[in-house]
């Protein structure tokens, strides 16, 4: 959900021997590019959807498709397949430990967030004059849901156990006011201190502290607490992961091979569709759709590994490849203030409603919402998001000592 794919990648095979070993060629990575932001503005499309034609979208114990579970899904696959290729590419460097992986992943995860849950709080108490109760949400602005979502708490199993057994319940909170998509971001950001221990502590052969240990235990209670109440996108993540390690040894398949699997985990998915009632959470539909997703990449990448290899490329000028950088432009735009539009599409829908739900017919306030929402995204793109390098690079200044600078992780 966060930016723009940047797996540094050289430059595309010239033999097919050579692409066994080789990584994404650069116009392959645009596949997740594009992934990325079109997920985005279904995430969009799926809440405006849902908002304004809730007679078809949000009818009491009936299910339907919902374009936005389905996004979110593809988001973590995203997240765990490039985090875990760039972490896997970064390990071997001295200056790349985990304090450096969690200063790279605050500046571009948390930066942006703290911002638009500020504005969040702010608009919702001047919209809503304090809590009121929509037909599609909670407006809960209290002390502690503002609290928890500035410290990326609320709805964590650790606390809810707590809140329960101590009769404590204010600190059991979820998502402040109309920032509800939150609990994703949230969710993921505690996938990544949770991997980041893993991958940079535990596999590397290093002691953890106490602390360290607490921390882990911590963060890996977030994914486990979700799987645990249905929630299974987490799933996602671990099977993204899991293909970026094995990335060397499926780039050795056929691309027919990759084709035939994708086929087979789109069957399954389209099965656990049927008989799950549109559960776009369980584990069936999840992992099916990752494993699936997974799959198109490496078949995509080996073909445009093939073609290359074979010379097939389109004429420069020609339509074909006037179309190509027309599709490249617009999957890098997309992408690049997508988790911006995440961040902030909720708020903007819901105030759309609140103000010309009486007003203007259910379409029109679609399509204000898709054009409002991209436009607002953009702008608090250029203004907060885009400058998360610097911000990394500050905190590695202020928080860790110079010899552990290393090059930034992204994604």
């Amino acid at each position: 959900m966060t930016g723009t794919s940047s797996l540094e990648t050289a430059a595309p095979p010239k033999t097919a021997t050579e692409h066994k070993a080789a990584k994404p060629a650069p116009r392959t990575i645009v596949f997740f590019d594009f992934a990325r932001g079109i997920s985005a503005q279904a995430v969009v499309l799926g809440h405006a959807l849902n908002i304004f034609v809730p007679g078809i979208f949000m009818v009491p114990g009936q299910r339907v498709f919902y374009i936005q579970s389905f996004a979110v899904v593809i988001f973590f696959v995203l997240s765990g397949y490039l985090i875990t290729s760039a972490v896997l590419k970064k390990r071997s460097h001295a200056g790349f430990t985990f304090g450096n992986y969690l200063m790279d992943r605050v500046a571009r995860v948390v930066y942006p967030l703290l911002p638009a849950v500020a504005l969040i709080v702010a608009f919702d108490f001047l919209v809503f004059q304090g809590s009121r109760r929509l037909p599609f949400i909670n407006i809960d602005l209290s002390p502690q849901a503002i609290a928890g979502s500035f410290t990326m708490l609320f709805n964590h199993p650790v606390l809810q156990e707590v809140a329960v057994r101590t009769s404590t319940t204010w600190i059991d909170v979820g998502p402040v006011g109309t920032g509800a998509p939150l609990w994703s971001v949230t969710a993921e950001w505690w996938i990544y201190v949770a991997f980041g221990i893993l991958a940079l502590t535990v596999l590397s052969g290093k002691r953890m502290g106490i602390l360290r240990v607490a921390l882990l235990l911590f963060a890996i209670a977030v994914p486990v607490g979700y799987m645990a109440h249905g929630s299974y996108e987490s799933l996602a993540w671990i099977i993204g992961m899991l293909y970026a390690i094995a990335a060397p040894t499926l780039r050795r398949i056929r691309v027919s091979a990759h084709l035939w699997l994708f086929g087979l985990a789109s069957a399954v998915f389209a099965a656990g569709i049927h008989y799950t009632g549109q559960n776009l959470h369980a584990a069936v539909t999840v992992a099916a759709s990752a494993v699936a997703f997974c799959h198109l990449f490496f078949a995509l990448e080996g073909r445009a590994a093939r073609t290359a290899d074979a010379g097939n490329v389109p004429a420069q000028g020609g339509l074909r490849a006037s179309a190509g950088k027309w599709f490249v432009s617009g999957s890098i735009f997309l992408s690049s203030f997508s988790y911006s539009l995440y961040l902030v599409h909720f708020s903007v829908i819901t105030y759309i409603w609140f103000h010309l739900h009486s007003v203007l017919s259910a379409w029109q306030l679609i399509l204000l919402s898709l054009i409002l929402c991209n436009l607002l995204a953009y702008a608090y793109y250029l203004l907060v998001e885009r400058h998360f390098h610097k911000v990394g690079k500050w905190l590695k200044r202020h928080f860790l000592p110079r010899s552990k600078d290393a090059a930034p992780l992204q994604k």
